[in-house]
């Protein structure tokens, strides 16, 4: 059969794979049934022009380690640990700790210019203001400045 996939066309022989059941069971929608293999050991395939075999792909799959160590993920920035054993553990967040006195003076460094940087751009609107003659504004941004104790 002649197929089309993204402007590239490609045969395609689909002769029926010849399966087996073994003695593994699995779930699926509540009902158990008998998983199936494949007759033969050794299939041709092909992902994205590289030609491999099935039996290359059981042999790297035998072939990589097993987690033997719990994994440490996240997930939508919930941590927990994944064990070998397949439970899972969610990390508890650890409480804050206190802060250094040199973050803690940094702090107030970045408070004070902040301030002063309020208490800059607070000026020059009410000097703009008072320039174009904008009663309401004037009284809004005095009200302001005493809201913020500049």
């Amino acid at each position: 059969m002649r197929l089309i996939y993204r402007g590239a066309n490609y045969e395609c022989n689909s002769s029926a794979l010849e399966t087996r059941e073994t003695d593994l069971l699995r779930r699926h929608q509540g009902a158990y049934q008998r998983c199936k293999t494949l007759q033969e050991t050794s299939y041709p395939l092909t992902y994205r022009g590289v030609r491999y075999t099935t039996e290359q792909v059981a042999e790297a799959l035998s072939s990589a380690p097993a987690l033997r160590t719990p994994q440490r993920l996240v997930y939508r920035g919930q941590q927990y640990i994944k064990h070998p054993n397949g439970a899972i553990e969610t990390v508890v967040a650890e409480k804050a700790t206190r802060v250094p006195d040199t973050t803690a003076e940094l702090f107030r460094e970045v408070n004070r210019v902040h301030q002063e940087n309020l208490r800059r751009n607070l000026h020059h609107r009410l000097m703009m203001a008072k320039q174009q003659g904008n009663q309401t504004l004037v009284s809004l941004l005095e009200a302001e400045s005493e809201q913020l104790a500049l």
